[in-house]
């Protein structure tokens, strides 16, 4: 591919449970009713609600791609959990759970991800960017947390499941197997979701299968013990290992929601990102399938990425298939 000049972009939104907890902040009767209605784990749970509340969030949703799309973006990421009307949280203390939670979230996010999924396409279609986001959808009567990324024809060009699943996720979400890959009009796409970024071997099957840019929508930023600029360290250092530009959106904090999205050049330099306790957009531009150089070479220099790319040795990383002692 030659190289192209793109404008990439992260959303950093308020979450459905934030957006309502913010609303309702000053009367902790009404949010705490919200959240009774709206957990499915309890047995107070509200499906017809959940999904009056989701189809609510949409607008909201639309409001942030139309001023993506104002700003003449390529392509826009929403962050992980995007699209959630309803959530599987530990009941409060005194609340009896719901002994079909399971299948009623099986049931809502089936109804949530196929809606989604069209609403993802048309708003691509309608504003002629690329449109990703992560949310849950099911799949064989299982629930995954999904990729997915929608082209300007209104096309859903590529569905990656989690691979990379943390405690908590699996108790109720299946794990994906394929490091899927898409070949857009801005290069070559592959997601890396929330805990994915943990482990630096999933970013290099992306970059084997031929991956320019990464997307990392994210519902963490960093491990518990680790210093606050770690996370965006990590973000830089996968982007430059693998010669990927990466772009990574989160909710605005208001609990546990990191925020600090960003977008990442290929060569770890940070070309957009959002600071404290706000939303916005993260737009920056990046250069896709730019030659790797020494600042010295001349034009009959080697693609110093292509020459490190060959050299790898896969024959010898079969301690990566054993289990640890």
């Amino acid at each position: 591919m030659m190289k192209t000049q793109t404008k990439l972009a992260a959303a950093q939104i308020w979450s459905a449970k934030a957006r309502i907890a913010r609303r309702l902040r000053r009367n902790p009767i009404r949010r705490n009713a919200h959240f009774l209605k709206y957990n499915i784990s309890a047995a107070t749970y509200d499906e017809a609600y959940s999904r009056a509340y989701g189809e609510e969030y949409l607008g909201y949703l639309e409001a942030w791609v139309r001023k993506a799309a104002d700003r003449k973006v390529d392509l826009l990421l929403l962050p992980e959990f995007c699209f959630t009307p309803g959530v599987l949280a530990t009941p409060m203390r005194g609340v009896k759970p719901n002994p079909h939670a399971k299948a009623d979230a099986v049931r809502l996010y089936t109804w949530s991800g196929r809606l989604f999924m069209d609403w993802l396409c048309r708003q691509a279609k309608d504003t002629g960017m690329l449109l990703a986001a992560a949310s849950y959808t099911v799949r064989g009567g299982r629930i995954y947390n999904a990729g997915l990324l929608a082209d300007e024809r209104g096309q859903l060009l590529l569905r990656y499941e989690k691979i990379h699943l943390p405690y908590d996720e699996k108790v109720h979400v299946a794990a994906g197997r394929d490091y899927t890959v898409a070949d857009t009009r801005l290069g070559r796409i592959g997601f890396s979701i929330c805990y994915d970024i943990q482990f630096p071997e999933h970013q290099a099957c992306l970059a084997a299968r031929g991956a320019q840019i990464i997307l990392h929508p994210s519902g963490g930023y960093m491990l518990p013990d680790e210093s606050p600029e770690m996370g965006q360290n990590r973000l830089r250092v996968r982007a430059s290992d693998h010669f990927c530009a990466l772009v990574y959106a989160s909710f605005a904090p208001e609990s546990w929601e990191p925020g600090e999205s960003c977008v990442i050049a290929p060569n770890g330099a940070v070309r957009a990102w959002i600071q404290g306790k706000k939303t916005g957009l993260a737009v920056g531009e990046v250069t896709v399938g730019a030659k790797r150089s020494w600042p010295s070479d001349g034009p009959e220099a080697p693609d110093w990425e292509a020459v490190r790319r060959s050299l790898r040795r896969p024959q010898t990383y079969r301690p990566l298939l054993q289990k640890p002692r």
